[in-house]
């Protein structure tokens, strides 16, 4: 586990709302996350300047997003999308996520382990160790870069999970 503090971080992208494994459990591209990677990439390849240069991004990031309902039903907000420099360079109909200035606690996942919830436990052991606890921030973000190979090749992957902290 590193911490690294961020700055807000302003994302474009499109998001989806209820239990994100009801099609298909799993990393897999016929679950609704997977279908919600697909509906992005689709629409920003479809998309003229300026906004298709988002494909050149070298960091997306999936957001899940806690609130009662995910506690009690395994219902989430799953945001996904890029970073932008300003909400004036987004589309009418892609959505904006703010995310706050913070710390976090971050795991760099290989392989089988990304399937696993190995980051969570981790995070959990590192906060007490570290002298840190979670954050009022009620999410987690995946962030994908070119270390991750897709779905497919899980094997050869590598992803970051961030967590939002306080001392």
């Amino acid at each position: 586990m590193k911490i690294e503090k961020r700055d807000k971080i302003i994302l474009a992208g499109c998001s989806f709302y209820g239990d994100p494994f009801t099609s298909s459990s799993g990393w897999t591209e016929e679950n609704e996350i997977g279908r919600l990677w697909n509906r992005l990439m689709t629409y920003l390849n479809k998309t003229k300047e300026p906004i298709s240069k988002l494909l050149q991004n070298k960091e997306w990031f999936e957001v899940w997003i806690e609130n009662e309902e995910s506690r009690n039903k395994g219902f989430f907000e799953i945001f996904i999308g890029t970073n932008v420099d300003s909400v004036d360079d987004v589309p009418y109909d892609l959505q904006i996520k703010l995310l706050p200035a913070t710390q976090y606690a971050v795991f760099t996942v290989k392989g089988e382990k990304i399937k696993s919830d190995w980051a969570y436990q981790l995070y959990q052991k590192g906060l007490k160790e570290k002298k840190y606890r979670k954050s009022s921030y009620e999410y987690c973000i995946e962030l994908y870069d070119e270390r991750f190979k897709g779905v497919d090749k899980i094997l050869e992957s590598e992803l970051d999970y961030y967590f939002p902290i306080e001392k």
